[in-house]
């Protein structure tokens, strides 16, 4: 695992997140912004027409003026990676991805919309209780067991050679073909690992101690009638590797969310933990670049106008 340590980590690289990172760095603050895997909605953009200055821009092309110019000031880093763990609001945050620890004074949660709702039934409720999103945290605690993995892309099947080389029973569940998988797939076929391709996992079941048993799937291109039976696996650990619920991980970590599960803020973009801000699409309102832009900048300013009074600078 990688250790970096910063003063203000921003969650995201969006308008929001860019935006508070150019603060950030305007203030010669140690930033590091981080690059989730789902992508931007303003990159999945294909014309914006009300963004001051450009009559019209792709979207992928404005996402990409804005990372230059977070990128240009020297206090700045960008690195990749999803958020699987929290722990704020007790002095120095920690904050983990799948490959790396990082360790911040401040922290701003600019997440886009993202993956809101869980893609599997009961998905939230066993993160810890055999749900993970990390293979290389979670790997060594499920030696000689039955693990699941569950994606379609490179990363996925890297983490699958890695948990059977410490020794899991290892087996892929993916959407697409074994044809269509990276190049990397072949490798698991020759160690005998199981591909079942094609499938998707509908549903996640806990034993009566709240702890996943077994897992419920279905082929993707089959609709489901109540008369169909859905075949079942057991396993002591699913591994989902194809996105992260970010605001079910906020949630337990003490964010406070409202009844549309978006962060819950002030008028300072602060949310109800010290020191921890959030900006964008993650809080609700208006989906609209331009206040995207606006709350990443006021809660960039915020966030160094905090560490000036902890700091006592």
């Amino acid at each position: 695992m990688d250790e970096y340590k910063c003063e203000i980590l921003i969650i995201g690289a969006g308008p929001a997140g860019l935006s508070a990172g150019v603060y950030c760095g305007r203030s010669n603050r140690d930033t590091i912004i981080l690059i989730g895997k789902e992508s931007s909605a303003l990159g999945k953009t294909k014309e914006i027409k009300n963004w001051l200055g450009e009559q019209d821009i792709s979207g992928p092309d404005l996402l990409k003026k804005f990372t230059s110019h977070a990128e240009s000031h020297e206090s700045v880093r960008l690195i990749k990676g999803d958020v699987i763990s929290l722990m704020i609001g007790m002095g120095m945050n920690m904050v983990s991805t799948r490959t790396a620890n990082i360790s911040s004074d401040v922290i701003i949660i600019a997440t886009g919309t993202g993956e809101r709702k869980e893609v599997i039934k009961n998905e939230s409720s066993l993160i810890g209780y055999g749900v993970s999103y990390c293979a290389l945290c979670d790997g060594p605690l499920y030696r000689e067991r039955e693990v699941y993995l569950y994606g379609d892309d490179e990363e996925v099947l890297k983490d699958t050679l890695t948990l059977h080389q410490m020794g899991c029973i290892t087996h892929v569940i993916t959407k697409v073909s074994f044809e269509e998988l990276p190049e990397i797939a072949k490798e698991l076929k020759e160690k005998g690992i199981e591909v079942i391709d094609k499938t998707e996992i509908v549903e996640a079941i806990s034993n009566a101690d709240g702890v996943i048993q077994k897992i419920k799937v279905k082929p993707v291109d089959k609709e489901l009638t109540e008369d169909d039976e859905l075949t079942e696996y057991d396993l002591n650990c699913l591994f989902i590797l194809s996105h992260v619920p970010s605001n079910s991980i906020f949630k337990k970590a003490g964010i406070e969310l409202d009844e549309n599960k978006n962060v819950k803020i002030d008028e300072n973009q602060q949310t109800n933990i010290k020191g921890v801000y959030a900006a964008g699409d993650v809080t609700g309102g208006l989906y609209q670049v331009v206040f995207a832009a606006a709350e990443g900048s006021r809660a960039g300013i915020n966030a160094c106008k905090y560490l000036r009074q902890i700091k006592k600078e």
